[in-house]
């Protein structure tokens, strides 16, 4: 009920008078002062930031110890791998291109001569001549897949080469040591052949390409690029 004396009776009395909410804390001041020890909700999972040494972050996290990092120092530019060169990313090619190439050496020398292989006896009948032409070319298939698989490490360390892999040129310059013998004793076969230019001409080419490439990963540039 309201008082017949009192001059504004609609005035809220003290104990429904609204409560005075706390002035936040003085800019700068991460220490809240807090009488009542109320549990304050933090949904960030994270305490204010406290102040921390020159050059260093603080971090409080709930449930954690604090803990200090200090930043990362910069990579200065010396220390930063040199760019590759054009003469590793060439050699990095020409060895996959020889290596390729060669798989088709041999078995272009079977193929062009396969009328010489079948006709090595006086007298051959047809069906003599269809069984010899595939033997050539299951041969020639063989052979193929052989030269695959020797020529599957030179593409191998000829990619690990690209990343600056010393290891990896001394490897591709004994294979290819090893690659040139071999093409130069196939080379002298297929002289002996009926028609020897097609795989005469591919061991030129695939020599070459080894020269150069050998040559090409001893520059000057690959040698600052290598490591």
């Amino acid at each position: 009920m309201t008082n017949p004396q009192d001059p504004n009776p609609w005035q809220p009395t003290q104990e429904y008078a609204q409560p005075q909410v706390p002035s936040a804390p003085p800019a700068g001041d991460v220490q809240w002062q807090n009488p009542d020890n109320v549990q304050w909700q933090n949904p960030a999972g994270a305490y204010p930031v406290a102040p921390a040494p020159a050059g260093q972050y603080q971090v409080n996290q709930v449930g954690q110890a604090s803990f200090s990092m200090a930043p990362l120092s910069p990579v200065l530019p010396h220390e930063m791998a040199p760019p590759r060169p054009a003469t590793i990313t060439a050699a990095m090619w020409i060895w996959i291109a020889g290596a390729v190439l060669s798989v088709a050496v041999l078995p272009v020398m079977l193929l062009a001569n396969a009328d010489f292989f079948v006709t090595q006896d006086s007298v051959v009948t047809e069906q003599d001549r269809q069984a010899g032409e595939f033997g050539v070319r299951a041969l020639a298939i063989i052979l193929g897949f052989a030269m695959l698989v020797a020529a599957a490490p030179y593409i191998a360390f000829a990619v690990v080469l690209r990343n600056g892999q010393n290891w990896a040129r001394i490897l591709l310059t004994i294979l290819g040591v090893l690659g040139f013998l071999s093409m130069i004793a196939i080379m002298f076969i297929s002289i002996g052949a009926t028609v020897w230019q097609p795989s005469v001409a591919i061991c030129i080419v695939v020599i070459g390409l080894t020269i150069a490439a050998v040559v090409l990963q001893f520059l000057p540039p690959s040698n600052r690029f290598v490591r």
